[in-house]
């Protein structure tokens, strides 16, 4: 049996340990801690979150409190301080962990539309939940408050946007076509166009969307059965370019009868703006009731930075249950989406508190957010970005969100390799994205960084399509990493037993790779790119 050492040996070595420890090389370090992320345990996380028990996480759900809490008391275990808006009752509560806050869930009774010209009643149409196969569909966005008469303006295709200028528009409806005259599926010029006519004071849009009415359908029946969640609305607020209120039109010969007036039809050639003579009058009957719900916020405090943050996020809700056959499966179990880049922050953060714990703790404080309310509209994250900030934007330098990381998109090019997608990396520092690199590389992680959707002219529209845009828009650096759709994107079959380990652990230890290397650099991410659109 060895001896123990003497006092003054013990003393000798408490001083030098320190020291020699200081001298691992940086890469060492961040290798060591990487290595800490294991398959073995995000599995073991991932089995759990992703159970039938949750039933889907659907926001403000009992499924979606459980994962809170499953969340927070993982960080209280593991040590990572709280860093929520919640008032803990005891030291061994979890509320300093959460972020409360509330949403209002509109459920749709009724929607009547009527339009008239010169006296006229052109279209009257009342729609409820059993009869939502009229010539009006409701979107997924949008309610109307005010029932009263107001021109409808033709504005065209998103081509035909410039033509506006000279068009009076301030509260009035308009009615556009999807697209552009050469890809009516465009959706990103779609958005673009509703951002335009949302700085011009219009009141509401109606859709003309025929050809793919029937793909729109469905949107009609979440509205009346399922209602719509939104965070209530500012004092003073003004209508969010892009959510303005809107009614699609699922026939042509109603988009024709509006425009009959003023010679035109949908499927015509000219597109160009005009008034169309026609008075529209959309009158919505809802009910609505308050939903609670959370974030889940924790931080490893940095030193000399520790004002400065680094944001990993991911949001742990996901769609719920849906009707099944007798005996089928319908719970939405969300183990890729995003149950993935859920418990990957866990790992990464262990890995952070570990390193903090052996003397190595990062220099900038590093945030772990995780955001409900990302199947509803990127709520949580808006939330915390726009009403209640836990730590100044203007500190925060970057923002690494995980958004589905445990499955193989089957139409990826390189599939023989391992890959993740990087999206948005250079779009506000081009710093992030040559650090994001360098880790791949020198941490030698082998893995294939895409560039694939990283475009805001991707029909997928995957570049807005998760938390990091409501950080992006406010200058934030950003990375969105991805590894794209599959067979069971927002469906039952999304479960845990599908998800590839390996490769999600090496994604998450370049996702902490890349934080570490953010938090600990001398200068925080320069803002190089053109901006946020």
């Amino acid at each position: 049996m060895p001896s123990f050492p003497s006092r003054a040996l013990v003393a000798l070595l408490a001083l030098v340990a320190p020291a020699v420890l200081a001298q691992v090389p940086a890469k060492a370090l961040v290798q060591r801690y990487q290595a800490t992320i294991t398959p073995a345990e995000l599995a073991g996380h991932l089995y759990v979150y992703a159970d039938d028990f949750l039933a889907g996480r659907d926001t403000g759900a009992p499924g979606q409190r459980f994962a809170a809490l499953y969340l927070a008391g993982q960080y209280q275990t593991m040590g990572v301080a709280p860093r929520g808006s919640g008032t803990a009752a005891s030291p061994h509560a979890l509320d300093g962990y959460l972020q409360p806050f509330a949403l209002e869930q509109s459920t749709l009774r009724s929607l009547t539309v009527t339009a008239t010209r010169g006296g006229a009643t052109l279209l009257a149409s009342t729609i409820r939940p059993d009869s939502t196969a009229g010539a009006v569909l409701v979107p997924a966005y949008g309610s109307v408050a005010d029932a009263s008469p107001a021109r409808l303006v033709f504005v065209g295709r998103a081509d035909d946007a410039a033509a506006l200028a000279e068009l009076p528009l301030d509260g009035s409806f308009a009615l556009l076509l999807p697209g552009t005259a050469a890809d009516p599926s465009d959706q990103a010029a779609t958005q673009a166009h509703l951002a335009t006519l949302g700085t011009r004071g219009v009141r509401g849009v109606v859709l003309a969307v025929a050809p793919v009415a029937a793909a729109l359908a469905p949107q009609a029946d979440r509205a009346f059965r399922g209602g719509r969640l939104a965070l209530p609305e500012a004092d003073g607020a003004a209508a969010e370019p892009g959510r303005l209120p809107a009614i699609l039109l699922t026939g042509a010969d109603v988009a024709d009868q509006l425009l009959a007036g003023v010679g035109r039809t949908i499927a015509g050639a000219d597109a160009s703006p005009v008034d169309t003579g026609v008075m529209l009058a959309i009158a919505a009957d809802r009910e609505t009731r308050t939903v609670q719900t959370e974030n889940v916020v924790a931080v490893v405090p940095g030193s000399d930075l520790a004002d400065e943050f680094v944001i990993v996020s991911a949001h742990l809700d996901h769609i719920g249950v849906e009707d099944a056959a007798p005996g089928g499966d319908g719970i939405n179990n969300g183990a890729d989406d995003d149950g993935s880049g859920t418990v990957a922050l866990l790992e990464i953060a262990e890995a952070f508190q570990q390193a903090r714990e052996a003397g190595h703790g990062p220099r900038r404080s590093v945030l772990f957010l995780h955001v409900t309310g990302e199947e509803k509209g990127l709520l949580g994250s808006e939330y915390f970005a726009d009403r209640e900030p836990l730590v100044p934007l203007a500190q925060t330098v970057a923002d690494l969100n995980i958004d589905m990381i445990g499955r193989h998109d089957p139409t990826y090019e390189g599939a023989a390799s391992p890959y993740v997608y990087i999206l948005g990396a250079e779009l506000i520092s081009a710093d992030i994205d040559a650090v994001n690199t360098r880790v791949n590389a020198e941490t030698r992680l082998g893995l294939d960084l895409s560039k694939r959707f990283n475009s805001a002219d991707d029909p997928n529209q995957f570049f807005r399509r998760s938390d990091h845009w409501n950080f992006g828009k406010h200058g934030i650096p950003f990375i969105f990493y991805f590894t794209g759709t599959h067979e069971d994107y927002h469906q039952p079959g999304d479960e845990a037993a599908k998800i590839d380990y390996d490769r999600m652990a090496t994604i998450a230890r370049l996702v902490f790779g890349t934080a570490w290397e953010i938090a600990n650099a001398d200068a925080r991410p320069a803002v190089s790119g053109t901006g946020f659109n």
